[in-house]
């Protein structure tokens, strides 16, 4: 484990505790050796507690890591593990910016390691579910995906009071580092896409940088979308996410755990999710491409596409301009990154 915050003691432990027949803690690296230690304690095994990158990448009892780290890091640290061997689980997003992520795309594409962007949207079934529906024609032609996503990011507590989110050293502040959970649930739901134009602003009194933003798209497909997201209001619950995919014959809803298909002749099906939250998944995924080379879902092309759309809805706000939401852009190598 590279970085013992609190994404890992409350999402990730929690998973790799139930998967005690794939993995096994043996290392965790923190700069501040308390925070390190606390998480051991909460172990059944002693693991090696380092503050120093260069003992931990060289330790050869690691075969894979999990990196989560504030987000200007994150490509630094898959870098280092890649030159060390290591398969890497990163959290997300994998990058400072998009020149950043694009590099370290391409100058991992040939890495000899098992490389997967920890973003659990991408491990839902309740979207796998909507997606099924959608393609068996349940609703007839998708015409519009409509997705909202607000909530208080409390800057005294929890992830909204972590140093790193209040000194942002990468792009986008609130919007990026939640909004894109929103960009993978979009791509999941609806697919590439093509065209972005956006509205955002700068809200919450504590925390700055963009956080709120009005987002319309067009999918490649030709189905438009809107996301509606900000991290600086007060809803009725801690959180308010609702996802509507209107067709010519039905509509999907996905709120909470449950998600509802509608058909035209009134009849409804709904469906409960099982792994709402996809940590478990993420894990499961990470061992099986490791052990028996299964494919990985949650890809590094995949983390640069959720990441490109939400930089791309930002040049679209600063420049009032519609963006193209552009391929994968080769780059020449791990110099290429910009730490």
């Amino acid at each position: 484990m590279l970085g013992a915050g609190l994404a890992v003691k409350h999402l990730h432990l929690p998973a790799l505790k139930a998967l005690p027949n794939c993995f096994q803690i043996v290392s965790i690296c923190d700069h501040n050796r308390a925070n390190a230690e606390a998480l051991a304690g909460l172990l059944d095994v002693h693991p090696t507690i380092t503050d120093s990158w260069v003992d931990f990448f060289a330790d050869s009892s690691i075969d894979a890591v999990l990196i989560s780290l504030p987000i200007q890091r994150n490509a630094e640290a898959i870098q280092a593990a890649v030159v060390a061997g290591k398969h890497v689980i990163c959290e997300k997003p994998l990058a400072a910016n998009l020149p950043q992520a694009e590099a370290l795309v391409a100058a991992c594409k040939h890495a000899p390691v098992k490389i997967l962007i920890a973003e659990n949207f991408h491990y839902r079934d309740d979207l796998k579910q909507a997606r099924a529906w959608m393609d068996a024609g349940a609703i007839g032609a998708v015409v519009l995906i409509d997705v909202r996503a607000t909530f208080w990011s409390d800057p005294t507590q929890g992830f909204g009071a972590t140093p790193w989110r209040h000194d942002h050293q990468y792009r986008g502040a609130v919007l990026a580092d939640a909004g894109v959970h929103q960009a993978a649930l979009l791509r999941e739901i609806g697919g590439p896409i093509e065209s972005a134009h956006a509205f955002i602003k700068d809200v919450h009194p504590v925390l700055r940088g963009p956080d709120t933003m009005v987002l319309n798209l067009r999918f490649a497909s030709g189905v438009l979308g809107s996301l509606c997201f900000s991290g600086a209001v007060k809803t009725e619950q801690p959180s308010f996410d609702w996802t509507v995919v209107h067709g010519t014959s039905g509509s999907i809803t996905i709120r909470g755990d449950q998600t509802t298909l509608y058909r035209a002749d009134g009849t409804i099906e709904h469906y409960q999710a099982r792994d709402l939250r996809g940590y478990e998944s993420e894990f499961r995924n990470f061992y099986a491409a490791i052990v028996d080379d299964e494919p990985i879902v949650a890809t590094l092309a995949s983390a640069l596409a959720d990441w490109r759309l939400i930089m791309r809805a930002i040049d679209a706000a600063e420049s009032n301009s519609v963006q193209q939401i552009d391929p994968i852009v080769p780059l020449a190598s791990l110099n290429d990154i910009q730490n």
